[in-house]
């Protein structure tokens, strides 16, 4: 870091088109003092005050297709008058019983399939084969305690 008095001492030696200079200099590439930078190229253009500026970027325009509508008399557009509601639904907006179960089955069955899913994994076969492993010793342990208190 350096000596904040310092640089404001050097920089009070300058003249205002140097410190121009030096301040668009300085805020080249920072976002964030864009509108500083302008601010000192806008401020007296002298030759010491020019710094070369990026050309900003500009999307460049769409294409432009020169196209009209034309009214296509086979096509027909129903109405919002007279729709029927969607299927499953009442009148007054419920949902029917039979949309609801089958609703709920639909997430059921996604549910047991990734679990089916999960399982056939390398890391849900993992813990299946763990699981098989601690029952297992826990058989084990369980008949050698068995054994040990038919010997007393």
């Amino acid at each position: 870091m350096t000596d904040t008095q310092a640089v404001v001492d050097a920089m009070s030696s300058l003249t205002d088109d140097e410190l121009r200079a030096v301040v668009a200099a300085a805020a080249t590439g920072r976002p964030a003092l864009a509108a500083l930078r302008a601010a000192a190229l806008q401020i007296g253009y002298g030759p010491e005050s020019v710094v070369p500026m990026p050309p900003p970027a500009v999307p460049s325009p769409p294409e432009i297709l020169d196209a009209h509508v034309v009214d296509d008399p086979g096509i027909v557009v129903p109405s919002a008058q007279g729709v029927a509601p969607p299927t499953g639904w009442t009148d007054a907006g419920v949902p029917t019983f039979d949309a609801v179960r089958e609703r709920i089955e639909t997430r059921a069955g996604t549910a047991d399939g990734a679990a089916e899913l999960d399982a056939e994994s390398g890391a849900g076969r993992s813990v299946e084969e763990q699981y098989a492993a601690r029952e297992k010793a826990a058989q084990e342990r369980l008949a050698e305690i068995r054994r040990s208190l038919r010997k007393d």
